[in-house]
């Protein structure tokens, strides 16, 4: 109901508009706007209006759609005059764009429907070790504890004291407290995340991080209002080698990919030895 209400108050001012104006254009029609013989038409445009549109912002949207569709029509008329016919001739274009959009849809479903998703451990360990020297960190990742709280909160001093520790019942009560008092607590001891994720967390910038990461395991840092607490716990190096558990994703999506690009060979191939079985093709070149 919204969008048809729209629609009619739309109308009445493109009617008022139009009042004072007479382009000739077809009857029964109502013209929002014109680029030399060419209209464009309220029928035409009734779909772009979301639903729930205010009125006010049905007219700014009516508004910037008209807008784009002049100066679209206007580059157009200009690109007509200008070109030659046989630049002006796009139809093979047209066709081979078409033909590939085609082909790439075809394919895209064929995929969706044949596509094995399950990739054993065992492939993507092989794929790992095969492939290892290609893995090389393009910057420093590491596992390690994040804490966010602020400095008048009065679980600080304990949060404070616990963070560095490495003792699992001091983790467990690091834990309890910090899921209830910390504005932001984030354990990665059991995953790999790039070191720059954890800075761009930080109230002011590490001058130069790698060299940091070599002489420092804690970061207290504070803005005034919040302090943050870093434990690092392991780190791998830019330039090292990166493990196969932050590779994981990577390798399994390369490895999709080669089955994508399989699948779409041998359909290839498949329909080209039907078509050559069924003589549903004939190539006609003459050997010398």
């Amino acid at each position: 109901m919204q969008i048809v209400k729209s629609v009619g108050i739309l109308l009445l001012f493109v009617l008022v508009i139009q009042a004072g104006c007479n382009y000739n254009e077809p009857k029964n029609q109502i013209a929002v706007a014109r680029v030399h013989n060419k209209y464009l038409y309220l029928n035409d445009i009734k779909d772009i209006f979301p639903q729930g549109v205010s009125q006010a912002d049905s007219l700014q949207i009516l508004t910037t759609y008209v807008d784009r569709w002049v100066r679209k029509q206007l580059m157009l008329y200009r690109a007509q005059k200008n070109l030659t016919d046989e630049q002006k001739n796009v139809n093979q274009q047209i066709e081979d764009y078409r033909s590939s959009l085609l082909i790439f849809k075809y394919e895209q479903e064929y995929i969706k429907q044949k596509l094995d998703t399950v990739i054993p451990q065992s492939e993507l360990e092989l794929f790992y070790k095969e492939n290892i020297g290609n893995f090389v960190l393009n910057e420093s990742i590491v596992k390690a504890l994040f804490i966010k709280i602020n400095l008048d909160d009065p679980y600080y001093d304990r949060i404070k004291a616990l963070y560095r520790s490495n003792t699992e019942d001091d983790i467990k009560v690091l834990d309890n407290i910090a899921y209830q008092a910390a504005v932001k607590y984030d354990y990665f001891n059991d995953r790999w995340i790039p070191f720059s994720l954890i800075m761009k967390e930080l109230p002011e910038p590490i001058i130069n991080p790698e060299n940091f990461l070599r002489n420092n395991r804690y970061i207290e840092v504070n803005d005034g209002t919040y302090a943050y607490l870093i434990h690092i716990r392991e780190v791998i190096h830019r330039g090292e080698i990166s493990p196969m558990s932050y590779e994981y994703e990577n390798i399994r999506n390369i490895l999709l990919n080669k089955r994508r690009q399989r699948l779409i060979l041998d359909l290839e191939s498949k329909i080209y030895n039907d078509a050559r079985n069924y003589n549903h093709f004939s190539t006609y070149i003459e050997k010398q």
